[in-house]
């Protein structure tokens, strides 16, 4: 940091691998393979601001601001556990499976059965 900048008070940027981790995660799972009325099977980006309107927290009942899920998902912000629950709901996916992604497919098999 620059004297510069501690003479303003200006923090230094700085960001958590885990929250890069986890937004990288995220950008991966925001497409969703659909089906089309003709039956075939498309992948269709779910947009930032789609899945902005569908997070709605206690202290977001209308939703979370577009922006705040792009912060997310470029590692910005950290992922609270209210709006990571609310994400996962609308995906379709175990929370885990955002905040602890497992690497190893055979793994995930065991889990599950």
């Amino acid at each position: 940091m620059s004297t510069a900048e501690r003479s303003i008070g200006v923090a230094a940027e700085t960001t958590d691998p885990e929250d890069v981790r986890v937004g990288e995660t995220l950008k991966a799972l925001l497409f969703r393979t659909e089906q089309t009325p003709e039956g075939f099977l498309v992948r269709r980006p779910i947009t930032h601001a789609e899945l902005a309107g569908q997070v709605r927290t206690t202290r977001s009942p209308r939703g979370v601001s577009r922006g705040y899920i792009t912060q997310i998902c470029n590692g910005e912000k950290h992922l609270t556990n209210a709006v990571l629950y609310q994400i996962a709901r609308y995906l379709g996916v175990n929370p885990i499976a955002i905040k602890r992604p497992d690497l190893d497919p055979q793994q995930q098999l065991l889990i599950a059965a």
